[in-house]
């Protein structure tokens, strides 16, 4: 894991039981990601859309780039099989401070940088 991942702009979660564990992080203007072993990065001026959907099971952020690829950031972190959290297995929580901290970041820099234009 990365500590940029752990930074305050750092978000990590496993978006289903049996789905890899992945992050987002901003640095600067970049919004970073880590899906299992692939890697990316985009510009938030390339954010061409964000959707927040809310729900009582967690929220969900859609993020649409300019090369149509979607990201999609859980709030809700499923427990896997990995040693840290084998105990945990099955069960989920809501990891709602990183999750607000980082989207409503991407918000605040994504669409200020889109005003200023």
């Amino acid at each position: 894991m990365d500590s940029q991942e752990l930074s305050k702009y750092g978000h990590v979660f496993r978006p289903g039981l049996f789905r890899r564990r992945q992050a987002f992080w901003l640095n600067g203007d970049i919004l970073h990601w880590r899906k299992g072993t692939s890697r990316g990065h985009i510009a938030l001026t390339g954010v061409v859309d964000l959707t927040l959907v809310q729900k009582d099971f967690g929220n969900t952020c859609r993020l649409i780039d300019l090369n149509g690829r979607r990201h999609h950031i859980s709030e809700r972190h499923w427990f896997g099989w990995d040693v840290d959290e084998r105990h945990r297995f099955g069960t989920s929580e809501l990891r709602s401070v990183t999750f607000n901290s980082l989207v409503s970041a991407i918000k605040r820099r994504s669409f200020k940088k889109t005003a200023a234009r």
